[in-house]
């Protein structure tokens, strides 16, 4: 047998392969109009080959492959063309599947923060309403008695470690679950937030927050919260920053946050899963994209000097933009 004559019965059984797997995936496709027409294609003319094949292993066989063949060949090419253009509806269905996938997850993700932030708002209210008023009542019964412990130092530390319990259960309270964020809006929570944080003596905090008292979806707004602490969080704990600058303000139908540090800067592209965890980066992403926000980082000498970290120095800047609406 020639190489021509092998190559030639490869083909053959190579056509009659691709039929039978086509005809194997097609409850993958659903039965796929485009899809059923490739695979007729694909029969047809898998069959003309093994008839070609008969005929010249059975040479008795004395079956007339030349109309059949040019009416398979006509019957292959009319096939092709069809499901050709027709399979484009299969590639539009699934774009449409892989969008409404990631429709399904931006609203899982948004579901499990409210949730989460649902249950933060549980537990902060159970702390101050539960155990506050606990500690305040036995801070009035110590003050009652107080007078009869004759060891000044030891009533000193007991009063300090009421006082310390009361203050701590406050502070959980109000971090779990904000109320000037609730009642006073974006702006007076994100100044209460730094208010509250011991900065180093040498760091410098300058900001420009232009929303005033405008309010904001919840869901917006316990995001763009959330986001500011981390970055802040990350500065103190990461950055060995000494000046921190951010810019809060509604511009183009977003909530836009720029935040930035003259630290040493990170480039997020080559940290482990480890540190990205570690960083809050991966909270700060799911939040961002899971109400259809956008988020760049990049290192302070890729932009203009501004009145925080300048162009000089490494650090980091954050751009954050929320869409007002939905």
């Amino acid at each position: 047998m020639s190489t021509f004559n092998i190559l030639w019965f490869v083909s053959c059984a190579l056509q009659v392969f691709a039929a039978v797997m086509a005809i194997k995936l097609t409850k993958l496709t659903k039965l796929n109009p485009s899809w059923l027409i490739i695979c007729a294609g694909l029969i047809v003319m898998s069959t003309r080959s093994v008839i070609q094949i008969v005929n010249v292993f059975v040479p008795d066989f004395g079956f007339d492959t030349h109309e059949p063949y040019t009416i398979g060949s006509v019957v292959v090419s009319l096939c092709f063309a069809v499901g050709v253009f027709m399979i484009k509806n299969m590639f539009v269905l699934l774009g449409e599947a892989e969008a409404r996938q990631r429709e399904y997850e931006k609203m899982l993700l948004n579901t499990t923060i409210m949730t989460e932030e649902n249950e933060r708002r549980r537990f902060a209210t159970e702390l101050h309403d539960g155990l506050g008023p606990l500690l305040s009542s036995i801070k009035m019964g110590f003050s009652a008695v107080a007078d009869d412990i004759s060891d000044t130092g030891v009533r000193s530390n007991l009063e300090q470690a009421i006082g310390a319990a009361i203050s701590t259960v406050r502070e959980i309270s109000n971090n779990m679950s904000p109320h000037i964020l609730t009642n006073m809006g974006l702006r007076r929570a994100m100044t209460n937030f730094l208010g509250k944080i011991a900065f180093p003596k040498d760091m410098r905090v300058s900001y420009n927050i232009s929303i005033c008292d405008t309010r904001y979806s919840a869901t917006k707004e316990i995001v763009m919260y959330r986001v500011f602490c981390e970055l802040v969080n990350n500065t103190l704990k990461h950055a060995d920053a000494t000046a921190i600058n951010f810019r809060l303000e509604e511009r183009g139908g977003v909530l836009k946050l720029t935040y930035k540090d003259n630290g040493t800067g990170f480039d997020p592209a080559t940290l482990t899963d480890e540190q990205r965890t570690g960083m809050g980066l991966y909270n700060i992403i799911s939040r961002v994209t899971s109400i259809k926000g956008t988020y760049n980082f990049r290192t302070g000498g890729e932009v203009e000097p501004t009145d925080g970290p300048t162009e000089g120095q490494h650090g980091m800047i954050a751009e954050i933009e929320i869409p007002i609406k939905d």
